[in-house]
């Protein structure tokens, strides 16, 4: 591929000249910055005083000092190669000029903001991202507010001032105090004694100076909010339909089933052949799991994917992409992070016999002996019917689902997680370990389809308080004796997050690469600090009792610097209650593992 159409290296340049005019803008910023605060020379004034009036002097200093902290924010927005901050700064530049003359006959400062507006306009090409468009909601409720509660402050503050130290107040000199310290126009207007105290003085510095830093800090807060990312608006949510279709020929993720979950967006290839299901949170675009179609359409689908998100300055993450997409990630000039290991149990493999599957042989033939029962309710065969006696069924499985989270102080997932939902049960795989002799449901599991794979993947995993112990081995080994006898070829049991396995076919050369020492350093920091929040490692324990084969998982992003705002999402994305959900009644590390399959 030749370079000028290869959009690794094209996306490289445009980042550069980025980079580049966004430095040079900061500069400018920071020369204005120090221009405004700084003494100038005498001769420079004394010569302009007698051409200019001094509040024209005043005034042209505090707007340097302005254009100088909005320069600054600019900068960044240029970073991102938003076009809104492409014109703030070529506005800026302009305004520059001649409140530089003006303050001090500053010709260095003039020329430097010229010349960069120069540069600026010849690189326009460069500035193409769109930014959130103002809206009349978000102005009352935030903007508006802000200035009206600062303007509120300003002149309340100035009429009290006088009044209890100037022995009379005016609510007119209070407004004209206001405007020169938050705009620098016209010129002070409070009649305080010459002589004060020195507590009354200090009073007196503290607020007026106060005025000035928070004028200056609501109009950078403005100039932030005007380079925010582009809302997101629903594009094809009501297209499952097509979706479903895909996933039935080409969903080999053990999360593709959650693409059809409510919330989730979709972004078709233009034939539409191939799709990228998607749920968008804090300007991000999380991708459950890889691409869903055929391997020819899988690169340019990426290529307008990435080009979509960074029109609208939003970052993107793929969540538990396969070993066998990293190439073409690579290709793209994208990075991949080992988040975990998903384990596998093929079917025609798996057996109880054998000194590796002691634990969960001795489990299930326990149950067994003491008249436990697997019954599946599977789609296409058997499903689950509310409408049926089973039906009745549901309302004991949600008091089991309901104690379970309760025991843990837990809640529902929602991000590439199943919730118990009796609506969902007919479309899942439903496996309750049934005692005869109480008659009730003492747990249960789910599974989603793997459809291209010909397998399932453990979705939600339940049990009683007072269960048997063992019911969760029960259950998969049942399942797995079920899988086998319906011709599937494999059961996934979910992200093992964080766990690392070290497997043969990394040492001769597959599409997963070693892990470093940094990677391996901070996973094991990882693991060993947020156990206290989430067992991890004994989760992970738990899942090898079954013996299974391992498959690396990534997280794949476009660059080192979306990591943080990838990581608030994934967090926003997973609990309703965000990252404090995690902090609220910890559990200590010795605790017994929760069994939530994909969490």
């Amino acid at each position: 591929m030749s370079p000028e159409h290869d959009p690794a290296r094209r996306g490289g340049g445009m980042t550069g000249r980025r980079v580049a005019l966004s430095l040079a803008v900061a500069g400018q910023g920071i020369i204005n910055l120090f221009s405004a605060l700084l003494s100038h020379p005498p001769s420079r004034l004394v010569a302009l005083r007698r051409i200019v009036p001094t509040q024209v002097l005043d005034t042209s200093r505090t707007f340097t000092l302005l254009a100088g902290a909005l320069l600054l924010v600019t900068a960044w927005g240029l970073r991102r190669g938003k076009r809104r901050a492409f014109v703030a700064a070529l506005f800026l530049c302009a305004v520059s000029v001649p409140v530089n003359m003006l303050k001090a006959f500053d010709f260095e400062e003039a020329t430097a903001a010229t010349l960069l507006m120069f540069v600026l306009g010849v690189s326009a090409d460069a500035f193409r991202v769109k930014s959130r468009e103002p809206s009349l909601r978000a102005l009352r409720s935030r903007a508006l507010w802000a200035a009206l509660g600062l303007g509120v402050y300003a002149i309340a503050g100035c009429w009290f001032l006088e009044a209890r130290y100037g022995g009379g107040a005016s609510l007119a000199r209070a407004v004209g105090e206001s405007a020169y310290r938050l705009f620098g126009v016209g010129h002070e207007t409070l009649a305080l004694p010459y002589h004060l105290g020195a507590h009354a003085r200090n009073v007196v510095r503290w607020f007026l100076d106060s005025l000035s830093i928070l004028a200056l800090t609501l109009v950078v807060g403005v100039g932030i909010g005007a380079l925010k990312p582009v809302r997101h608006g629903g594009r094809y949510r009501l297209e499952s339909a097509r979706v479903a279709a895909l996933l039935e020929r080409h969903g080999d993720s053990s999360v593709a089933a959650f693409a059809l979950t409510p919330g989730t967006d979709y972004f078709f290839s233009p034939n539409g052949r191939a799709v990228i299901a998607y749920r968008f949170e804090s300007d991000t675009l999380l991708a459950i799991g890889d691409p869903i179609g055929p391997e020819e359409e899988l690169r340019p689908l990426l290529e307008a994917f990435s080009e979509h998100c960074a029109e609208r300055d939003w970052s993107f993450a793929f969540f538990q992409a396969r070993p066998e997409r990293l190439p073409v990630y690579r290709s793209l000039g994208w990075r991949a992070l080992h988040i975990g290991e998903d384990p596998i149990l093929w079917t025609d493999r798996f057996t109880l016999e054998g000194p590796a599957m002691g634990d969960v042989r001795r489990s299930t033939r326990k149950l067994e002996a003491a008249g436990m029962e697997a019954r599946h309710f599977v789609p296409g065969s058997n499903p689950f019917d509310p409408s049926k006696p089973e039906g009745v069924l549901a309302a004991e499985l949600r008091h089991v689902s309901n104690e379970w989270l309760s025991a843990r102080h837990a809640e529902e997932r929602g991000f590439c997680m199943g919730r118990f939902d009796p609506h969902r049960l007919p479309r899942e795989w439903l496996a309750v370990a049934w005692n005869q002799e109480q008659g009730r449901a003492e747990g249960f599991v789910t599974w989603v389809p793997i459809w291209a794979r010909r397998g399932w993947a453990l979705d939600l995993m339940r049990r009683r308080r007072e269960a048997p112990a063992g019911t969760m081995e029960f259950l998969i080994a049942k399942s797995v004796e079920k899988a086998k006898s319906r011709g599937d070829a494999l059961l996934s049991l979910s992200l093992s997050a964080l766990a690392k396995v070290d497997s043969p076919e990394q040492d001769s050369g597959s599409a997963s690469p070693p892990a470093s020492g940094r990677q391996e350093r901070a996973r094991a920091f990882l693991m060993q600090h947020l156990a206290r929040f989430y067992d991890f490692e004994n989760l992970f324990r738990w899942k090898g009792k079954f013996n299974p084969t391992f498959e690396d998982r990534y997280l794949v992003y476009p660059e080192p610097l979306s990591l943080p705002r990838i990581t608030l999402a994934l967090v926003r994305a997973q609990t309703t209650g965000g990252i404090l959900s995690y902090l609220r009644r910890p559990r200590g590390p010795g605790a017994e593992p929760q069994p939530v399959a994909a969490s």
